[in-house]
């Protein structure tokens, strides 16, 4: 956004929204499984010198108070050093790698038992049921490791199972990370309860130091007009109380002092929540993101099936913001799965485009959490033939008595060079999905992983 418009945004603030003082405390954070840490805390490598990664672990009094081990130029030095060069090479916050540390085996405030805690001091490569592998024991290994798998999910996010804007299953609960670090924790470790001890180590060392507010916090200056919203390191504005009151609560509201918000610059403005139905006069619109598509008519917007108390009134003032985006003329704009209730064939439709599903194995794996809806011959004959549905990225896959095993990566079908790179990489033997070679087919062939080349 450049300035012009985030004084815009500014000056509507000020002149339209007025909300009831809010409190000035802060309520405690609560748990949520969608989202643990902000992306912002993940990846602020310069959140600790060296010096304070030394003096914390020296005052927690646990094994790396006194640990020396070679680093990876094979020179002797302290863990705080060791966790200070991981956290630099990879772009990874040094208070990331000490929760973890404590989260795996209790190194930060305990000493160490037995060497094996040492060893795997970050629980890289060591997965439910399955051997560690052993080559990469030992406390730099781990550090180093356990650092460059969260940088390495940040730039490939395709490649893993969890990711943002995308259902998941853990063995227990569905999850639906709500930014890429929470992808991330959940890719390293696939299990609610873990990310939750990864939470409350977090928050009872780091979160909210220094007086900076916790991730999540509705905020407002004492006798002044606007509400702001703090994620990512950055305080974005309300720019109408519909949009505060389609997502938020009053009593959620803390009064911050000048120096407080000030720490912050200035975001995107909060918007709508994605797939929100926004009724503007006579005008239905379907938004997602900065852009705003209108109906054609009521009556699609009867047929997606919405309830009327989840249709959310708006002005115009609350359109400013959103671009136009193509008219919808379909009851499909989301995207529906459908069954050719004559032939028994099932497809995707996306807007006026359907995608034939050509295996059961595609349905199962992109579609177990949606509604199979029933259509005819002739509602299909109105729509346009597009591409078969790939799977999903993120998907490891191989065909029936081949044993190459490959994860699927924006629609290419990756191939994984050993057993060692599949475990370095966090993936799990029980989550490869084994089919015919007409879906492996689908998706041409990329780059080969290794690690030699990752």
């Amino acid at each position: 956004m450049n300035g012009i418009i985030k004084k815009i945004v500014f000056f509507i603030l000020l002149g339209l929204i007025v909300f009831p003082g809010g409190n000035a405390l802060g309520a405690t954070p609560e748990f949520s499984q969608n989202y643990i840490i902000s992306d912002f805390e993940l990846t602020n490598s310069k959140s600790m010198s060296l010096e304070e990664i030394n003096n914390f672990l020296v005052k927690q009094g646990g094994a790396l108070a006194d640990l020396y081990v070679a680093d990876l130029d094979g020179k002797i030095k302290h863990a705080s050093e060791i966790i200070f060069g991981a956290s630099q090479k990879h772009e990874i916050n040094p208070k990331v790698l000490i929760t973890l540390i404590q989260k795996e085996q209790s190194l930060i405030t305990d000493k160490a038992q037995k060497q094996s805690q040492l060893d795997w001091a970050t629980g890289f490569a060591c997965y439910d049921g399955q051997k560690p592998v052993s080559r990469f024991a030992g406390f730099t290994n781990q550090v180093y490791r356990a650092a460059w798998r969260l940088d390495y999910f940040l730039k490939h996010p395709w490649e893993f199972k969890f990711r943002p804007g995308q259902t998941s299953k853990t063995r227990t609960s569905l999850i639906a990370p709500q930014n890429l670090a929470t992808a991330a924790l959940y890719n390293y470790t696939p299990h609610v309860q873990a990310n939750k001890l990864f939470w409350k180590i977090w928050n009872m060392w780091f979160s909210g130091e220094k007086g900076l507010l916790p991730e999540g916090s509705l905020i407002k200056l004492a006798n002044e007009q606007g509400v702001w919203l703090i994620q990512n390191n950055k305080k974005r504005p309300f720019y109408s109380k519909n949009v505060f009151l389609a997502s938020y609560n009053y009593k959620k509201v803390r009064t911050v002092n000048q120096k407080d918000f000030a720490r912050y610059s200035i975001g995107d403005p909060v918007l709508f929540p994605d797939y929100s139905i926004l009724k503007e006069g006579s005008n239905f619109y379907l938004v997602f993101k900065d852009i705003k598509r209108r109906f054609n008519s009521y009556e699609l917007v009867k047929k997606i099936g919405i309830n009327p108390e989840e249709v959310i009134e708006v002005n115009k003032k609350d359109l400013a913001f959103y671009q136009d985006g193509s008219i919808i003329n379909t009851p499909y704009p989301t995207g529906s799965l459908v069954q050719n209730i004559n032939t028994g064939a099932v497809y995707y439709i996306v807007d006026d485009i359907y995608h034939p599903i050509v295996c059961k194995d595609i349905l199962d794996n992109n579609f177990s959490y949606r509604t199979l809806n029933k259509i005819n011959s002739l509602e299909l004959e109105l729509l346009k033939p597009g591409e078969p549905v790939k799977l999903t990225d993120g998907t490891l896959i191989k065909s029936n008595g081949n044993p190459s095993v490959y994860v699927i990566s924006q629609g290419k079908k990756l191939a994984i060079a050993d057993e060692e790179t599949f475990l370095a990489l966090g993936y799990d033997w029980a989550n490869i999905l084994e089919t015919s070679s007409v879906v492996l087919d689908l998706h041409p062939d990329g780059e080969v992983l290794s690690l030699t080349s990752i």
